[in-house]
């Protein structure tokens, strides 16, 4: 067996964080007497974004995106709402949502069978990713969970794998595996890090970063571990 351990990405790659992101999204807007139509959500998003790219460019604070976005959304719409409120409820519900990829369970029982030592490694909020790992189902198959805010640093980050890579009991990184949909995160970080990477292209995005697999369903994962 060429690998012993595998880093699992969670957002888009075990979890479906577009499905759960939506639903979130809706549910605050409507609450808060806010558009929450099929435009209005194609605004937020863009309004996310933007808010994250400053963030990757080093002009903010990460902790300036999640009230600064609902601000943002409710200028646009030249809109009053409780912003602090707004960004408390988003996250809650975000952890509430379970949402699974296709097929997800069945590819981690043959994987689980099969030895191979599981670490969730994921960027994002403590509360929000143990819990939606709990309500999905997929804890037990993780023997360890790595989340960035724990870790101080994020994907792709060496130093977040360094975090990871101390508490694990494997040390040989030509053992280890990044499996995750994100170029700029899982990619790239394992690159960086010098771990083989499987990139996620069900919506076959163009490749900036060559890894060492691609996979267009989580089903293929059988054919390479």
């Amino acid at each position: 067996m060429k690998y012993t351990t595998l880093f699992l990405d969670l957002d888009n790659t075990l979890l479906d964080f577009s499905k759960a992101e939506e639903v979130s999204i809706r549910r605050v807007l409507s609450e808060h007497n806010l558009p929450f139509d099929d435009e209005a959500i194609k605004i937020y998003s863009k309004i996310n974004r933007s808010w994250w790219e400053r963030f990757e460019n080093g002009e903010i604070p990460k902790d300036m995106i999640y009230e600064g976005r609902f601000i943002s959304f409710c200028e646009h719409y030249s809109k009053t709402a409780d912003t602090a409120t707004m960004s408390v409820k988003y996250t809650t519900y975000l952890g509430e949502s379970n949402y699974t990829i296709d097929g997800v369970f069945e590819v981690l029982d043959y994987l689980k069978a099969k030895g191979y030592y599981f670490c969730a490694t994921t960027n994002g909020l403590c509360t929000t990713q143990y819990s939606r790992i709990k309500g999905s189902g997929l804890e037990p198959y993780f023997d360890g969970v790595f989340v960035s805010e724990v870790a101080k640093s994020q994907k792709p980050d060496p130093e977040y794998f360094d975090f990871v890579i101390s508490r694990i009991p494997e040390k040989d990184k030509s053992k280890m595996l990044v499996i995750g949909d994100s170029q700029s995160s899982d990619i790239l970080g394992g690159i960086n890090s010098g771990i083989d990477t499987c990139w996620y292209n069900p919506n076959n995005m163009e490749e900036k970063y060559k890894p060492t697999y691609e996979i267009k369903t989580l089903e293929e994962l059988k054919g390479i571990l």
